[in-house]
């Protein structure tokens, strides 16, 4: 098995910001992810991200939008020392319908 980095963005979403004039409607994330090929990848990253977005996630009961679709931006193969000892993203860059 190999890691993997994949870049996702989320749209569809209509959620609350700290000082914001506007709900945020999607996002940019990123996730490691150790799977068999780079589809494989692609999919478990997909899966992590939604957990968060669906009922009992993290985002999920703040959300007035819809779960989010979610579009692969960037993905590739990446060293195992970095898979296992890398940084391992976890956080959202959020966007507003101006931006």
């Amino acid at each position: 098995m190999s890691y993997f980095k994949v870049t996702l963005s989320g749209s569809g979403i209509e959620y609350p910001f700290e000082d914001a004039s506007a709900p945020v409607i999607g996002f940019i994330t990123t996730r490691v992810v150790r799977a068999s090929n780079l589809g494989h990848a692609q999919l478990l990253a997909k899966e992590l991200v939604l957990s968060e977005w669906q009922a009992g996630g993290t985002y999920a009961a703040a959300n007035r939008g819809h779960i989010p679709s979610l579009a692969v931006e960037q993905s590739f193969p990446i060293g195992r020392f970095a898979g296992i000892f890398g940084r391992k993203p976890a956080s959202y860059s959020f966007y507003q319908l101006d931006d």
